[in-house]
């Protein structure tokens, strides 16, 4: 899924569970996703998701190029994809 300036996104059916985690888990999921895509990601992330997001970078070969914590709850992210080497591919 790419993101898109002004783009506007909605569930199709609601959570099942009030549990945060769920969310997270979304979230997290969601990311996934995005980086199988395999191009640079600029966006915001719960702060509950840092530590996971960060080990999913660096065990996928992505670089994070800059992170900021903005509050209590949230945190900006900039990640590039891992660059391919062309000599082993040949």
């Amino acid at each position: 899924m790419k993101e898109a300036d002004g783009a506007s996104w909605g569930l199709v059916t609601p959570f099942l569970t009030d549990d945060e985690m769920f969310a997270f888990g979304v979230e997290f999921g969601m990311l996934y996703e995005q980086m199988k895509l395999g191009e640079p990601i600029e966006s915001t992330f719960h702060l509950e998701n840092q530590d996971r997001i960060t080990l999913m970078a660096s065990r996928l070969g992505w670089t994070i190029e800059e992170m900021e914590v903005l509050d209590e709850d949230w945190f900006s992210c900039q990640m590039a994809p891992p660059v391919e080497n062309s000599s082993e591919s040949s």
